[in-house]
């Protein structure tokens, strides 16, 4: 049985999930498989997989979203290590390696994680994040999402122990992931990008409003199920719920959504009384 499942989820992407698993075929770590779990792909991604057929595990399943073709790449994995590589990222050659090392080197570690570069029709734009933490990173992860999923590397152990990714979520699920996995397990960190993030007009096109109500849906499942959590924690957690609520009462707002930006107003500072003075401003005056 291989050390290592590198789970791919795929859903339409017939023009790059070639090239991304050829980005695993070429690791120099070679004691692995290869999950690719498609979502229900309606277009040729079938057929981009067909020269690859006798070197992955392929599963096709009904459309169910990103967290719940991550779940279901889990319970097939039976390794030691679980390793995430989105359909049209790209990992350099030494990836695998560099993790397994980390790994070796931190034995207390739950999750090993790396710096990504992004990159737009082969041309390099950035890599982040510009610092990376760790150790217990759950405070540090609190503050702000650093963590990319194709740069991490996870014990299944973690995995079983936090329970599956969050399916109600169709954005926050790995943030979610994440910060319960940094909870309960030590985290390390490799100073390289291991990861080659694509950027393209499918993925470019970001709703910041969803994104805004899916992050405010994390802090606050984290808030109110956590039951170990510091002061210093909640106090962190009220004050990005306040943000947030406010956020997302701006884009209902700006919808037109008066009542509903009323609920979120009054959310913003039941978590923190500051916000009261903001919701008197004329932007938000409903």
């Amino acid at each position: 049985m291989p050390t290592v499942s590198v789970i791919i989820h795929t859903y339409n992407n017939e023009k790059f999930i070639a090239e991304t698993v050829e980005s695993v075929l070429n690791q120099t770590y070679k004691d692995y498989e290869i999950i690719v779990v498609d979502d229900g792909s309606v277009d040729g991604t079938r057929d981009a997989l067909k020269p690859y057929m006798q070197k992955i595990r392929y599963h096709y399943k009904e459309n169910g979203g990103i967290a719940s073709a991550k779940n279901a790449g889990i319970k097939l994995s039976q390794t030691e290590y679980v390793a995430f590589l989105d359909h049209d990222d790209l990992w350099v050659s030494d990836k695998l390696q560099l993790q397994m090392e980390c790994f070796n080197e931190n034995t207390q570690a739950g999750l090993v994680y790396a710096k990504y570069t992004s990159f737009r029709d082969g041309k390099e734009l950035r890599t982040k994040p510009e610092k990376g933490y760790s150790g217990w990173i759950f405070k540090e992860l609190l503050s702000k999402s650093f963590i990319q999923t194709s740069t991490v590397m996870v014990k299944k152990e973690c995995l079983d122990a936090v329970g599956p990714y969050d399916e109600s979520f169709s954005l926050g699920d790995e943030y979610d992931m994440f910060l319960r996995i940094s909870k309960k397990f030590q985290c390390g960190f490799i100073d390289k990008g291991l990861t080659k993030y694509r950027v393209h007009d499918a993925n470019a096109s970001k709703n910041d409003f969803l994104f805004d109500k899916e992050n405010l849906g994390v802090y606050k499942k984290i808030y109110n199920n956590f039951t170990d959590l510091n002061g210093e924690e909640k106090k962190i957690l009220r004050k990005r719920i306040a943000g947030y609520s406010m956020k997302v009462a701006e884009g209902l707002y700006r919808l037109g959504k008066l009542e509903e930006s009323k609920k979120y107003q009054k959310e913003a500072h039941d978590y923190l009384p500051f916000y009261k003075r903001i919701t008197n401003t004329l932007i938000f005056r409903t």
